[in-house]
């Protein structure tokens, strides 16, 4: 799974890559982003962050690159969106 099979399968791969590498610089750079309220609530429920959890893993199953971005998103939306819940 590490090659492309094809032109469109890596450009979607670099694709998602970039978006994410730019949430990542944009946002979780910047320590206690304020998240949307509705975000914050669902990110409480355990079965959401098993499903973001198993988009981290299928996304890196896909492709690692994409997968090692996708996981820095994910830990630092939950260190941020943790940190709104013990505010509230």
């Amino acid at each position: 799974m590490l090659e492309p099979s094809d032109k469109v399968d890596g450009y979607l791969r670099l694709t998602a890559a970039i978006l994410l590498f730019a949430f990542n610089v944009l946002l979780a750079t910047n320590i206690e982003t304020p998240f949307p309220s509705l975000l914050v609530e669902a990110y409480s429920i355990p079965l959401t962050r098993i499903a973001l959890l198993t988009l981290v893993l299928l996304s890196a199953y896909w492709c690692p690159s994409v997968g090692i971005m996708a996981a820095l998103a994910y830990v630092s939306l939950g260190s941020d969106v943790l940190f709104f819940l013990n505010k509230q």
